[in-house]
């Protein structure tokens, strides 16, 4: 490793100093009770100082008969990097991945070093994983990609010595091999989505470690906009707080696993849940459903899917994005994804076939049906109303752009992959975890003083309410 990158590896973030539970512990000294109860929760750990997602922005949109008012949440990497610098295009991921890590904004001979070492991981993964995934492939021709990554997952341990997680190592050669690590597992999912679809794995070196994975998801080489449609996706997704992946990583992390490969392993299994990422996959079952459906009829499946529960990529367990009032939380992502997206659609550089674009609709009808119109059970209780979550966006960005189904959760792994690095190296240096983490209110910011995501939210609403969202306009 570069001498000037190993000095940047070797830098730890302090850990947070703000402990909820320690102040509250001490202010209930004259409540036994309280106290008591309290004490249970002594092992939670002082907060994170990586994300923060409150509510920045109050912002009305239009509904069918009134107005809805919406409270929407956006996210801050260390306090230092925020969710619109990645849409303005200020940010890439390699910086929302350097500050993530280090805690600092990196120059530029550090951000190009950074890239480089990233690049120089993916190629040696796939160099080392090609011959071993071709074979697998060869034996189970449809296996999907986190399939493949699991299988050379325990290849790898049975044939080279990987290190240990815990808070003896240095801290540069960790995130080293943790970084390599990961990158091999991108390259193995990435020539497993290749060769599925029997095509041959290209040679070529990519300056960008991410436009080799978006060149085998698309199953061809990428143009500018789709690059920039999948690496602005993939930034937003490189850390979500508390999401169940990043716990999984915490808790191997505080149990010191034996095995930096098993890190990963066992955050993808994780992230690949029905309760994590499932509903890219349920949304794809209820499409299908759609499809069957004659098209008179398809309204009042969604409806009754609505009244029902579980409607897929709607709702969020952790924000109130469902409810009979006019005022509903909303995540902003599905709109900061479907943005650039729109705009590669109007420039002609994104080509939407007859067969996605039948498929989309049916996705922009259930959005009309569940936040738009609303849906009433009875009268007088009020119209429920529910906002999409990051999986409406992420799943109709892949559709239109043709990423295969089996595919569709790789993108998110690649990136999180960082995200699950970043809670190793705070909670190293932390107690056992407990969730749900406190964010320090040191990193909290203020409302936002701009409009840009209101913005763009406001924008990818009235085009997906006027119908045809996914045509050129």
């Amino acid at each position: 490793m570069d001498a000037r990158l190993s000095a940047v590896f070797s830098e730890v973030p302090p850990k947070p100093d703000y402990n909820p539970v320690r102040k509250a512990i001490e202010a209930s000294k004259d409540n036994p009770e309280v106290a008591a109860t309290l004490k249970l929760f002594s092992s939670m750990p002082p907060s994170t100082s990586v994300l923060a997602n409150p509510v920045r922005h109050h912002h009305p949109i239009p509904a069918s008969n009134t107005t809805l008012q919406l409270d929407i949440r956006s996210f801050t990497i260390r306090g230092k990097l925020f969710e619109e610098d990645i849409i303005s295009g200020r940010a890439d991921a390699i910086r929302v991945i350097f500050v993530g890590l280090f805690g600092r904004t990196p120059s530029d001979e550090e951000t190009a070093l950074f890239r480089q070492f990233l690049a120089e991981a993916l190629t040696l993964g796939i160099e080392r994983s090609r011959e071993k995934t071709q074979e697998f492939m060869r034996t189970f021709p449809n296996a999907a990609p986190d399939i493949a990554i699991q299988h050379w997952a325990s290849f790898r341990k049975a044939s080279r010595n990987i290190g240990a997680i815990n808070s003896s190592r240095p801290p540069a050669d960790l995130l080293a091999e943790m970084i390599e690590i990961h990158m091999e597992n991108i390259a193995v999912a990435g020539l497993a989505s290749t060769m599925r679809a029997g095509m041959a794995d290209s040679n070529t070196r990519f300056d960008d470690p991410f436009e080799f994975l978006f060149s085998m998801l698309l199953h061809r080489a990428v143009n500018r906009d789709e690059a920039r449609i999948l690496g602005q996706l993939g930034a937003i997704q490189v850390h979500h707080g508390s999401a169940g992946s990043n716990m999984v990583a915490r808790y191997l992390a505080t149990l010191h696993t034996r095995s930096v490969s098993d890190l990963f392993t066992a955050s993808q299994m994780a992230l690949d849940s029905a309760r994590h990422f499932g509903a890219i996959s349920d949304m794809t079952d209820f499409v299908a459903v759609l499809e069957r459906t004659p098209e008179g009829e398809r309204d009042a499946a969604i409806r009754a899917r609505i009244l029902k529960g579980g409607l897929p990529t709607f709702g969020h367990p952790e924000i109130q994005a469902a409810g009979r009032e006019d005022h509903l939380e909303m995540d902003p992502r599905p709109a900061l994804y479907l943005a650039p997206l729109f705009e590669a659609i109007d420039k002609g550089t994104v080509k939407v076939t007859d067969k996605m674009l039948k498929r989309a609709a049916m996705v922009e009808r259930i959005y009309q049906i569940a936040l738009f119109e609303g849906v009433e059970k009875s009268t007088g209780t009020g119209r429920l109303r529910l906002t999409p979550n990051t999986d409406f966006g992420a799943w109709l960005v892949q559709e239109v752009l043709g990423i295969e189904e089996p595919d569709r959760t790789l993108l998110s792994y690649a990136y999180r992959g960082f995200g699950w690095m970043m809670d190793v190296r705070e909670q190293l240096q932390q107690p056992i975890v407990r969730p749900v983490i406190p964010p320090d209110p040191a990193i909290i910011p203020g409302p936002a003083t701009n409009e840009t995501i209101p913005g763009v939210i406001s924008s990818v609403h009235e085009r997906l309410v006027k119908g045809n969202a996914f045509s050129r306009h």
